[in-house]
């Protein structure tokens, strides 16, 4: 995301791709090691926050995901009609079905 498709904010809108596909060999790098470390670390961050979010959203649906898990040891396979029963209707359905009918 950060050196591919150049979307940061430190980095900016610079894409350091090589579509020519020479890159697949060579280990050198178009930028410097000033900018490599900055790089590093805003992956890093990236990581670090993407985690820590995945952590929040998991703790806010723990109650829910072990209604999830008892559900599994009791039946082996579950569908979506159980999927809603615990989690609800996803919120973007309705859109995703317009978009389909069109």
């Amino acid at each position: 995301m950060v050196t591919v498709y150049g979307l940061n904010d430190k980095i900016g809108n610079v894409t350091y791709y090589d579509s020519s596909g020479q890159s697949e060999y060579n280990f050198s790098k178009p930028y410097s090691e000033d900018t490599a470390m900055v790089i590093d670390k805003e992956i890093s961050s990236l990581i670090e926050s993407q985690y820590q979010r995945a952590i929040q959203i998991l703790e806010e649906n723990k109650d829910k995901l072990n209604q999830l898990a008892d559900i599994l040891i009791e039946k082996e396979v579950i569908f979506k009609d159980d999927l809603e029963t615990i989690f609800g209707k996803r919120k973007f359905d309705s859109n995703l079905q317009e978009e389909m009918d069109l």
